[in-house]
């Protein structure tokens, strides 16, 4: 039978009716949709926190009513699931590059689900151990929306990876279909923070709602930075009293934001930013997410992520910062470009701790060329400081709630652990494994003719010695004015991590998605 012939008699039928099937020992939010050809039903395997009704599932929240569950008509969704429609059902993806959806099809079967991992059980699939450049597919999502990597190549056939849009299933085909993109005021700053404030407001009430069986709490982020405490700024008002933080960022200075904590009147919580080191493989599910897993000292975080909308400043960069949008014209296109793919690496862990992940800066970044007229106007001037970390809109935002000048964003420090840095590679229990797998596997290099690879033990390199040493002088430097020398500073410990890359490092993203598949076994 043609493709069209069975989807007129799919829809003849009906629309798809979902079969549910919970899934008690998956992580709590993770679901699997298995949509067979011709057939007007899809099997949805799910998690225990996962919210299902009769036309509609999700683990997401989005501004709107909850009860209607129309989050496959807004751009303001965080999460993921899947809609009936008279025209098909809707797959829905979060409207923020920090998490995506997976799509496998065969000739009889489509599948989705929220985890690669999960997919990939299902379908027994498998990636290649010998592949080195997963950590750089997954980065391409820096490029936009229309230019990163689309598939990855799996033993069961090319895995979709389908972000911010969504996809409909008509009962015989899976076509993407782009999320609505409304066109908003933002004339001016203040439209464009009362957007933001309004908006938070309708996600609390969402996440709230007396019909949801797992109704969640805001939860923030913290640091000495810009962007996690605008957003703490604009979310009080919606109801945000407790936020966390890091004791430290990765070069040992404080930045916990307590100051600003304080001036907003939330609860801080202040967590040991190397925690995880002592962990049984913490890394696994934040590698076997973006190949990267710099978000890993959030496992210090699990007991108070569960049942939280986390709240952070990914994309803050791009769309508040005075300079960047500048010298980076890529990111004016409105395509979501990025400088680095912070907060992806949370997308499989929060599955596992239950938390969804709503990162601000994305709600209207679409319009960034609109928010970026609004740094540059001329009612902005008494809020622009000059120098290489500028954010007037953050700034204003910031002193209007209370906080003092002084306070917020006089220097970036950055919490992101680097495990391709040979001093912060993997916990003890992980590396143990790793290369108790990677010796496992070492056929696997042989049958192509290759050199398995092995550890090496190296000292520093003159390279190291001579960034490290500048990145010294600079610190000290600029102590007195942490904004001063900020970029020049910058550059020095980028060229010092460059320096210290982990050889192994290109080769854990097989060895930690196999480990997060035992979780859906």
């Amino acid at each position: 039978m043609s493709p069209c012939r069975d989807e007129a008699r799919y829809l003849e039928a009906e629309v798809a009716t979902f079969d549910y099937t919970l899934m008690t020992e998956w992580p709590p939010l993770a679901w699997l949709a298995r949509c067979d050809r011709a057939v007007p039903r899809i099997a949805i395997a799910h998690g225990p926190m996962v919210e299902t009704q009769g036309d509609w599932f999700c683990e997401a929240v989005w501004a709107g009513p909850y009860e209607a569950g129309d989050f496959d008509r807004t751009d303001l969704v965080f999460g993921s699931g899947a809609r009936r429609r008279d025209s098909g059902v809707v797959f829905v993806s979060s409207g923020a590059t920090v998490d995506r959806l997976h799509v496998l099809e065969t000739a009889d079967t489509a599948w989705v689900s929220n985890s690669l991992a999960c997919l990939l059980v299902a379908a027994r699939g498998e990636v290649d151990p010998t592949h080195r450049s997963y950590f750089q597919d997954f980065k391409s999502i820096v490029r936009g929306l229309r230019h990163y990597r689309r598939t990855l190549a799996t033993t069961a056939g090319p895995v979709r990876l389908l972000y911010h849009d969504n996809a409909t299933w008509s009962g015989s085909v899976l076509r993407e279909t782009p999320k609505p993109f409304p066109t908003r005021d933002f004339g001016s700053f203040e439209r464009y923070r009362d957007f933001l404030v309004a908006s938070l407001r309708e996600l609390a009430d969402n996440m709230a709602a007396g019909t949801r069986r797992h109704p969640y709490q805001l939860l923030g982020t913290m640091s000495s930075g810009y962007d996690s405490a605008t957003v703490a700024a604009l979310a009080r008002p919606a109801g945000l009293r407790e936020v966390i933080a890091f004791d430290q960022a990765r070069n040992g200075e404080s930045d916990s934001g307590d100051e600003i904590a304080a001036a907003l009147d939330l609860r801080l919580t202040v967590l040991p930013r190397e925690a995880w080191r002592a962990m049984v493989t913490p890394e696994v599910p934040f590698i076997a997410a973006d190949a990267k897993g710099e978000e890993v000292h959030f496992a210090a975080a699990r007991d108070r992520l569960a049942g939280r909308v986390l709240l952070t400043g990914f994309l803050g960069d791009e769309t508040w910062d005075r300079v960047l949008g500048v010298v980076h014209r890529d990111v004016v296109r409105g395509d979501l470009t990025r400088y680095d793919g912070g907060g992806l690496s949370l997308s499989e862990y929060r599955l596992w701790a239950g938390f969804l992940h709503c990162p601000v800066p994305f709600m209207g970044a679409r319009q960034i060329r609109d928010i970026h007229r609004i740094t540059h106007a001329h009612a902005m001037a008494a809020w622009r400081l000059g120098g290489a970390y500028d954010r007037p809109i953050c700034r204003r935002i910031l002193e209007e709630a209370g906080v003092p000048r002084r306070a917020a964003g006089q220097g970036k420090r950055m919490t992101a652990v680097l495990l391709f840095h040979r001093t912060t590679f993997l916990s003890p229990t992980s590396l143990s494994d790793f290369l108790g797998w990677l010796a496992d596997r070492a056929h696997a290099w042989r049958a192509r003719g290759w050199r398995p690879p092995t550890p090496a033990v190296l000292g520093p390199t003159p390279l190291q010695r001579a960034a490290g040493a500048v990145a010294g002088v600079l610190r000290w430097a600029a102590a007195p004015a942490p904004e001063l020398l900020w970029d020049v500073r910058s550059l020095a410990e980028r060229l010092r991590t460059a320096a210290l890359r982990e050889p192994l490092f290109a080769h854990i993203f097989p060895w930690a998605l196999e480990r997060a598949k035992a979780r859906y076994l």
